[in-house]
């Protein structure tokens, strides 16, 4: 399968396209930045706020990853975060349908839900496909607008489209930050409630990505993608009763199980997260040995 992904000098897109690339698709990459960002060997720098770059990029291809986003982020206004992301996705899913592209899959947040989470605005937990959206950022708002759009697309076209909602993006070699980020208290011990304490694994969000596309028949639909455990080393059950002790439970959690449900995902695209940091973290904060294949992108050869 022919498959541009966009975004690919990103966290998640450098990972998506040697993961595709792996599982033997023809990927074009593309990015604002420079090719060496990319392992694709067919690399083209354009500009997506351009529709007509757009449509060159896109045509010919069978399906389209895009993750070519601003991320929130200090470095940039709310206003500049609008502007761009709203356009970008629009010209995807605009080009896709003229193009008569079958698949996109693209790049959601957990941030449609209501980041930051507070009791008042959760109506229970574990969150859901379902929980009602709740925009707190331009950022998000640029995310649950095109997951209507995205919706408002598959109808005119009868287009794939799969909104994937990733969570706190960790890369290999970050996991080494968390005891001091988030357990201790001069990390604020509890910002990590913000989101219910979800993460994800750059390597599974790539495998989601891979699993999407691969996938036949879905329409529009929306899966939540993050590690199976919380970043905390706590139960599930203890964090919930601690920080939003009155907020019910869905159903029962068990052990450390995320909080952000993935049980969609799993059922659907058969997304079954492989990394979490209690493989390279004991739970007093102290690194384990780390394998090989956990190595960052950045100190392996593809």
């Amino acid at each position: 399968m022919k498959v541009v992904v966009t975004g690919a000098a990103g966290k998640v897109g450098r990972w998506t396209v040697r993961t595709l690339l792996e599982a033997g698709h023809d990927v074009i990459a593309t990015d604002r930045k420079l090719r060496e960002e990319s392992e694709s060997k067919k690399f083209i720098q354009a500009e997506l706020r351009d529709y007509g770059q757009v449509c060159q990029l896109l045509a010919g291809c069978d399906a389209v990853v895009h993750l070519g986003n601003i991320p929130t982020d200090v470095r940039n206004t709310s206003q500049a975060i609008f502007e761009n992301n709203m356009l970008v996705n629009f010209n995807i899913l605009e080009a896709c349908k003229d193009l008569k592209i079958p698949k996109v899959v693209w790049a959601s947040s957990e941030t449609v839900l209501g980041y930051p989470f507070v009791a008042e605005d959760l109506s229970y937990l574990p969150v859901d496909e379902e929980h009602p959206s709740i925009v707190k950022s331009s950022y998000a708002m640029a995310k649950r607008l095109t997951e209507i759009l995205s919706e408002m697309f598959h109808k005119l076209a009868n287009t794939q489209i799969v909104a994937l909602r990733f969570a706190n993006m960790y890369e290999p070699d970050e996991y080494e930050k968390i005891p001091i980020m988030h357990w201790s208290e001069e990390g604020q011990r509890d910002v990590q409630k913000k989101n219910a304490w979800a993460y994800c694994d750059v390597r599974d969000a790539a495998r989601a990505c891979l699993l999407a596309i691969e996938k036949d028949n879905l329409g529009f639909d929306i899966f939540h993608i993050t590690a199976p455990d919380t970043i905390f080393p706590e139960t599930s059950q203890e964090l919930v009763d601690k920080f939003f002790p009155d907020v019910s439970l869905k159903r029962p959690v068990e052990g450390h199980e995320t909080l952000m449900a993935i049980d969609k995902a799993r059922k659907v695209l058969g997304y079954e997260p492989r990394y979490t940091w209690r493989n390279v973290l004991n739970s007093d904060g102290k690194t384990k040995a780390l394998p090989e294949d956990q190595l960052a992108l950045l100190n392996t050869d593809i």
